[in-house]
């Protein structure tokens, strides 16, 4: 039986609060159950929690369910898979069991084979580090794993929630309480990139230099969107290549940036070449950006390498004479998309889609833009000129792994 003091957390952690529903619930909902372990991943404050207790709610009746806070301080000192076993005690196959930030107990993915191979119980576990993703997790769990990636709010559940538009999710950005507290922004803002730092980051991987971390953090943040190169990195910051490499895989680890490589069917010339660097989160950006100028085109742009992400696209950026913002690749097509905050579209921003496809055999190209939806064709390759904000609205499934 469970103890008086993990009974007395559980209901702590059980208090009702006011939630709104994210639009990866009902992708995830089918797949919990006793034979799979569902995880969440995202950065911290996305809303991993808020989904996992949501799904709770709609387990069956007549079945218990726990949701078990890991990162509550009382559990300091005691945090090992003796604790997990604790809060499953008297748990049946067809009970449902969180553990939120599960990451932080040493052999938490063997503890979930078990109880997945015993039909102990329905486990849904969350992190706010892209090492769920690992393979020494999916080996362990022997592919009953499966993942689904919770961010910030995208701009049709920003809309959804807030009832704001897009020039307001441009500047708030998707992190729910921001959203909804939006004169909040900066001290929320700062203590999400402070977390992410210290524990995720600092903490868990015993940073020796901690001011050249927040010092590249700050360096990508600020010129996310543009091409960056590990030289140009050496040369601002006076770091090693090898710490460059180590830091920028902390950091898209813990979801403050992510890559967008250039596109070639040589992954040579891709590594060869610099990266486009984003921040997860439209409000992170400008919080750590130390640009003085509020630049709305980049923002747009951020917002659809951003949706990209919520969409499980592969993205790239390509360029030659002409520049394409995004090569959206999913299995084997190809979509090059060019992002422009203006209804008069510069004469670049088809050349560059058109020399793009002439030269990679694709057949059709959008352009976003806050102007009417229309469709051209010239030389077998049809441009859509689509409406940012419609485009940004389109239902998408969940990706999963």
């Amino acid at each position: 039986m469970l103890s008086r003091e993990l009974g007395e957390l559980l209901e702590k952690w059980a208090v009702k609060e006011t939630t709104f529903k994210r639009d990866v619930e009902d992708d995830i909902l089918p797949f919990v159950g006793s034979r799979n372990v569902v995880f969440l991943y995202g950065p911290r404050r996305s809303g991993k929690s808020v989904v996992a207790r949501r799904l709770l709610k709609k387990m069956p009746e007549n079945t218990l369910t726990r949701y078990v806070n890991l990162e509550d301080p009382k559990l300091v000192g005691s945090l090992n898979t003796d604790l997990l076993d604790a809060f499953a005690d008297g748990l049946k196959a067809k009970d449902t069991l969180v553990f939120d930030e599960v990451q932080l107990v040493e052999g938490w993915e063997k503890w979930v084979r078990r109880a997945v191979d015993t039909r102990q119980c329905q486990v849904i576990v969350t992190g706010s580090s892209a090492k769920l993703l690992s393979s020494e997790f999916a080996t362990s769990l022997g592919g009953r794993g499966i993942g689904f990636q919770v961010l910030p709010f995208s701009f049709s559940e920003f809309q959804r929630v807030t009832k704001k538009g897009l020039n307001a999710y441009l500047k708030i950005g998707g992190y729910p309480e921001v959203a909804l507290h939006p004169e909040k922004k900066e001290k929320l803002l700062e203590s999400y990139f402070e977390l992410a730092l210290i524990k995720d980051i600092i903490t868990r991987h015993d940073v020796r230099d901690p001011a050249a971390l927040r010092n590249l953090a700050f360096y990508l943040l600020t010129n996310s969107g543009k091409q960056v190169s590990l030289k140009k990195m050496r040369v601002a910051l006076g770091l090693s290549y090898d710490t460059i490499r180590q830091f920028l895989g902390y950091l898209e680890a813990s979801f403050l940036v992510f890559q967008v490589p250039f596109f070639s069917f040589s992954l040579k010339e891709s590594l060869s070449k610099p990266r486009k660097v984003f921040a997860f989160d439209l409000g992170m950006q400008q919080y750590a950006s130390k640009s003085f100028t509020e630049d709305r085109g980049r923002l747009a742009e951020a917002a659809v390498a951003i949706e990209l992400k919520h969409r499980g696209f592969e993205a790239y950026y390509w360029k030659n004479a002409g520049e394409v913002d995004f090569v959206a690749k999913k299995k084997t097509s190809l979509l090059p998309i060019n992002v422009c905050y203006s209804e008069n579209l510069p004469k670049r921003e088809k050349e560059g889609l058109m020399e793009f496809c002439k030269k990679n055999k694709a057949l059709k190209a959008t352009i976003l833009y806050p102007g009417k939806t229309s469709k051209s064709t010239e030389e077998n390759i049809e441009i859509e000129n689509k409406n940012l904000q419609e485009w940004l609205t389109e239902k998408e499934p969940a990706i999963r792994f």
